[in-house]
């Protein structure tokens, strides 16, 4: 892979390079607020599991991160194995611009990112890679793909090499405005073809799969109770911000009018800010994954 580290540079900052060949960009744009927004991902898939792969991985020499979104786990998995190669590669280009645009943080030097549709054939070879990893792909990947995407993750990995994919279930709650949320917001992925979550079925696409040693790991994080914890509070903003970032989309989709979206918004954060056990969300995480 020394080609593509030696155009690093070139991927993550050459604006005029043509891009990929695609249908649309990403439904929910590039702000600031969608970076946070899948920053907090980040994070609750962090604290939920204690870490930033299941997989029995030891030290890898490359590692890809499936649809790299704002680049933050490729960033820190190439700092926690400086020895590895670690490229990210993702539809939306400008995501990881914006994201890197303060300057903020630097990219390790083993770290690149290029452009790649994940719905595709991925951009590479046969067994390129030592660990795959997908998170949090319930936004954009059609139901009917997902054994395409799981077995191309497969297809790059080498024989022996690990695949993990991590995602989310449907919000549960005893909050009705929230719930009332949920039931609209799942109506439009359906609509479009997509899993509210796809969490719940990630077991059953490994288990379709020739990999060994597959493994499911299923976490119920909770927010806005006794119970509640740092992740499922970080679940719980995620949430919000996704439900705020589609209220042009369920309006154009007629599942409801802005003002009323905003209003049911606005009554589900003020209530489960309430730290009791009458008013929480729960939301369970799942990480799927297996060897070569």
């Amino acid at each position: 892979m020394t080609w593509l580290f030696g155009r690093r540079r070139e991927a993550i900052a050459d604006r005029r390079r043509e891009r990929p060949d695609v249908s649309g960009d990403y439904v929910l744009g590039e702000s600031e607020a969608e970076i946070s927004r899948l920053n907090f991902q980040h994070y609750m898939f962090r604290f939920a599991f204690g870490t930033d792969y299941s997989s029995a991985i030891k030290a890898p020499h490359n590692i890809l991160d499936v649809a790299s979104g704002t680049g933050r786990w490729a960033r820190e998995m190439a700092r926690r194995f400086p020895r590895a190669n670690v490229v990210g590669f993702d539809i939306n280009r400008d995501l990881l611009e914006v994201s890197l645009a303060e300057g903020l943080e630097v990219v390790p030097e083993n770290c690149v990112f290029v452009p790649g549709d994940a719905l595709q054939r991925f951009p590479f070879e046969d067994g390129s890679f030592d660990f795959a990893m997908a998170r949090a792909c319930s936004s954009f990947v059609p139901a009917a793909q997902w054994p395409q995407v799981i077995s191309e993750m497969i297809r790059v990995t080498r024989p022996g090499g690990w695949i993990e994919v991590r995602d989310f279930g449907l919000a549960q709650s005893t909050n009705a405005a929230l719930n009332e949320l949920t039931v609209k917001f799942a109506l439009l992925a359906q609509a479009r073809g997509l899993h509210p979550g796809a969490g719940p079925f990630l077991g059953q696409y490994f288990t379709a799969t020739r990999l060994r040693d597959v493994q499911v790991n299923n976490l119920l994080v909770r927010s806005g109770s006794a119970q509640g914890t740092r992740a499922g509070q970080l679940g719980l903003t995620d949430y919000l911000a996704l439900l705020e970032r589609f209220t042009p989309i369920v309006e154009r989709a007629r599942l409801d009018s802005a003002e009323h979206w905003q209003m049911l918004l606005s009554q589900a954060r003020s209530e489960t800010r309430t730290y009791s056990d009458s008013q929480y969300v729960e939301v369970e995480l799942t990480a799927a994954y297996g060897r070569r």
